[in-house]
């Protein structure tokens, strides 16, 4: 195996951030600092990372039905509830992106650097669909412009996939994750957000998983 896969199997970290640990000197194959990223490793190898020796860990992949009120951390001492007291702990496992405090639905917990890093890379386009209840009527004129993309703050958004489900309710699908970005978006467009829920990343699905639950799966 590789050596930056191998650190990421037996690791948080992505292959990308294994790679720059052994660039700088941070691993020992057999007693032996390598900064060689063709490396392979055998199963009678050692690796040491920091001194310490890594071997490979069995990857979880959790589907939560985040409830309002939960913080997405897997530590805050100012939040009074988080995301990782609703999963088990062992192995511990850290969200993938994130969702704000008063957005409920989906987000997926693992320790697998690298699926989260494929995930939440911009590069990816991961799609993300939302429920989305409005404190005021969008009318097709201002449904055509989140679908051109708006402008904020720190920069226009990619065009949004937008119809209408309800009264004031709109099914929203994006793949960018800029912070609070369909609120943000809403909120260009003369309206607010009632309620926020997330029902799919990519070809992941909340389906019917009751709030606060959670599904293991295998991407």
């Amino acid at each position: 195996m590789r050596i930056n896969k191998y650190i990421a199997s037996c690791t948080k970290t992505s292959r990308r951030k294994a790679e720059e640990l052994v660039l700088t000197g941070k691993v020992k194959v057999n007693d032996e600092v390598t900064r060689d990223l063709s490396t392979q490793i055998g199963e009678s190898d050692k690796v040491y990372l920091d001194g310490k020796m890594i071997a490979p860990q069995e990857f979880v992949y959790y589907a939560l039905n985040k409830p309002v009120g939960y913080t997405t951390t897997t530590s805050d001492p100012h939040a009074k509830k988080i995301i990782t007291d609703l999963v088990p702990n062992d192995p511990p496992v850290f969200p993938v992106g994130r969702l704000d405090k008063n957005t409920s639905g989906l987000i997926i917990l693992t320790n697998d650097g690298d699926f989260a890093q494929k995930m939440t890379h911009p590069k990816y386009e991961k799609e993300k669909e939302y429920i989305v209840e409005t404190d005021n009527f969008l009318s097709e004129k201002l449904l055509d412009k989140l679908r051109h993309g708006v402008e904020l703050e720190d920069g226009k958004t990619a065009p949004a996939k937008i119809k209408a489900t309800g009264s004031k309710k709109y099914s929203m699908i994006i793949h960018e994750g800029k912070n609070r970005q369909i609120r943000r978006m809403i909120e260009a467009v003369g309206a607010k957000v009632i309620t926020l829920k997330r029902i799919r990343i990519e070809d992941f699905e909340l389906e019917d998983l009751a709030e606060g639950e959670y599904k293991t799966f295998l991407p």
